[in-house]
């Protein structure tokens, strides 16, 4: 009965930024659950890639090239998933990008990019799948926030301006989608090893000085969200919403 509770299988998940890191681990967890899973980027080639190795574990994959800041392209993305899989029961918001710097030497472009590709996508992607959950009174929605959207750290405002927002989006959806059986959760990760963050954390001082802020004395790997993703996005979650669960290994603690 438990072991049912964590199911997936013959769920529909739509992973955003499933091409490398967080993205393409989450779409695997998911597959590895039972789901089939529509991926997506930029870049076709990450996420057929992606998609191949999702097919290894017995589901359907769809790999897509879409710019999830555009509301024409995310209306097509859910277009084009209804018509291959005719339903989306999982939503994991996941495209995300850093650009770091002082506020006063921070550009207006660089502000409006951190917010269009954060937070702007989380809001699209959401609106026009959430339009289909509405429809059918249930769905999971899982928006990938951080730590910093809690948390201030500085030369990182327009970041954690971003991801606060993510939380607080997630906060609202929640509670205005509960009548229609709709969980909204987040995920808030801390210093993840992901192609975005590899060339920081390879410098020694850098690295020491995040270590020594977490509690568990580690980075975190993409992995260590296979299991909370799988949790949201399974029946076990079924009264949860409008929570951010941190999985940073202690840091928000401190």
């Amino acid at each position: 009965m438990c072991v049912e509770l964590f199911s997936l299988r013959d769920k529909v998940a739509l992973v955003t930024g499933a091409g490398k890191g967080l993205g393409k681990s989450m779409a695997l967890a998911l597959s590895e659950s039972g789901a089939h899973v529509a991926v997506v980027s930029r870049t076709l080639s990450d996420v057929e890639a992606t998609a191949r190795e999702i097919q290894e574990n017995g589901v359907k994959s769809l790999p897509m090239s879409v710019d999830v800041t555009k509301q024409e392209d995310v209306i097509r993305m859910v277009e084009k998933v209804l018509s291959e899989f005719k339903t989306i029961d999982i939503l994991v918001n996941n495209v995300g990008t850093f650009v770091g710097g002082e506020c006063l030497a921070f550009s207006l472009e660089d502000w409006h990019k951190i917010l269009e590709i954060n937070l702007t996508s989380v809001y699209l992607c959401s609106k026009f799948v959430g339009k289909h959950m509405v429809e059918k009174q249930r769905g999971k929605i899982i928006n990938i926030s951080a730590a910093l959207g809690a948390f201030g750290v500085r030369e990182s405002s327009a970041y954690c301006a971003s991801k606060g927002g993510v939380i607080q989006l997630t906060r609202a959806l929640a509670i205005e989608w509960a009548k229609y059986n709709i969980n909204v959760n987040s995920i808030a990760p801390y210093a993840t090893e992901t192609d975005m963050t590899r060339i920081m954390l390879e410098d020694e001082k850098i690295r020491t000085a995040i270590i020594s802020k977490i509690p568990m004395k580690r980075i975190g790997k993409p992995a260590d969200l296979s299991g909370i993703i799988v949790f949201l996005a399974s029946k076990a979650s079924d009264y949860i919403t409008g929570q951010v669960i941190f999985v940073d290994g202690g840091f928000s603690v401190q």
